[in-house]
């Protein structure tokens, strides 16, 4: 890791620069200037960003057939498919366990109005999550671990994509300062499970599915879902470090 860290900090500066671009024309236009349209339009490339820079740092160093087969190393696991299923259905319930609690009964059709919107929604969000995860785990994680799982590539990746997301949080969606720290919290947690995920299957487009999965079935407010994947989470650690004691 130490002969790529310095690629490291210049793709993580660089897509956060690159991506803050993309949101600063809808921020001057939050603040009363009178910006072009076109220009506004920007906020569109925002996902790609990462994308598009790991394409052409993997180029520059030579790397672009290794970061492709990276993405690709093994074919998709029924295993995977298999924890992807279980994590949608325990996102459904626990929503559905929320909008009963919380007497709102209107939870899905608020977010998934019609048949076609579940489709296109999922659709939409497996592709943005197949351009982000093949930057973030893809490039910056396999990176960070060498195709090895290590503490620090884990908090490192998650911590930068959760940083990376500020601006859409903040501009795009005009959270506040503690919406944006719980959202913060997610990420990273998140950024966790995918990147063990990642690390284990090798597959980008298995990654992208569970990334989905979580977008669309964890519909409760997010701190309810920061609470239930911090548990999964600590569990997940204790059988780890459980596993590691005894062999």
């Amino acid at each position: 890791m130490k002969k790529y860290f310095l690629t490291i900090v210049l793709w993580t500066v660089s897509v956060w620069t690159f991506s803050f671009v993309c949101y600063l024309p809808m921020l001057l236009e939050n603040n009363g200037a009178d910006v072009p349209k076109v220009l506004t339009a920007a906020k569109y490339l925002f996902v790609i960003v990462p994308l598009v820079l790991s394409v052409i740092f993997a180029a520059a160093h030579g790397e672009l057939k290794k970061w492709l087969a990276g993405l690709f190393s093994e074919r998709i696991k029924m295993k995977s498919l298999i924890f992807c299923a279980v994590t949608g259905a325990i996102g459904l319930a626990f929503s559905f366990a929320y909008s009963l609690i919380a007497n709102e009964s209107d939870l899905f059709v608020k977010n998934y109005p019609t048949f076609f919107s579940v489709i296109a929604g999922s659709a939409y969000l497996f592709l943005t999550a197949l351009a982000e995860e093949s930057a973030w785990r893809g490039y910056l994680l396999n990176k960070l671990s060498d195709g090895k799982e290590t503490p620090f590539a884990l908090i490192y990746t998650g911590i930068a994509w959760a940083v990376w997301h500020i601006p859409m949080w903040t501009i795009r969606n005009s959270l506040g300062i503690g919406e944006t720290a719980l959202y913060f919290l997610w990420t990273v947690l998140l950024s966790f499970v995918l990147g063990k995920f990642f690390l284990t299957y090798k597959n980008v487009i298995a990654t992208a599915l569970l990334h989905m999965l979580f977008n669309t079935c964890f519909i409760a407010p997010v701190q309810y879902n920061v609470v239930l994947l911090s548990l999964a989470v600590t569990v997940a650690l204790v059988v780890t470090a459980k596993k590691h004691k005894n062999t």
